[in-house]
């Protein structure tokens, strides 16, 4: 597995991973380091070090709350997909259009959720952002689905 936009909570991460035998993680934040079935990546926003130092033949590669951070998420899924094995997937996850309002209004007037990582966001996801996605990086849709109450989206790409 891949996990690209990771963070750092390592402990957590290995333990949701517990029974994948290669964990690749890659994040901007942090010191890149090894062990002996995790290897963690800081690409520090340069695509070039995340076509390089990852592997291929990953059986998944996931993006959880991610892609809607980048101003070009085809050019990170033009890289990853190169790095899947066949028959492999991207697993993404990103807010819903309709969660919009609620994420603003809990981050910038109630203060309860990081609001810089909201003033981050450059889009909001629904099955019409992610065709248009898949039409850039040449994938297929797998499976789409709406889940928390219709404000989150996940996307499985092939």
């Amino acid at each position: 597995i891949l996990d690209f936009g990771c963070g750092s909570n390592f402990k957590k991460l290995k333990k949701n991973y517990k029974s994948c035998n290669s964990l690749t993680l890659v994040d901007r934040y942090g010191e890149s380091f090894s062990s002996e079935d995790v290897t963690y990546i800081n690409y520090s926003d340069d695509l070039d070090i995340l076509d390089t130092k990852t592997k291929k033949n990953y059986d998944i590669i996931v993006l959880s709350a991610v892609i809607e951070h980048l101003d070009r998420p085809e050019d990170v899924l033009n890289i990853l997909k190169n790095k899947l094995r066949t028959g492999g997937s991207i697993f993404l996850t990103a807010p819903g259009k309709r969660s919009k309002f609620i994420l603003e209004l809990m981050a910038f007037k109630l203060g309860i959720i990081n609001a810089d990582l909201v003033k981050e966001h450059k889009r909001y996801y629904d099955r019409d952002e992610y065709v248009l996605l898949s039409e850039k990086t040449n994938l297929k849709i797998f499976k789409f689905y709406y889940f928390e109450f219709g404000f989150n989206t996940a996307c499985v790409l092939k």
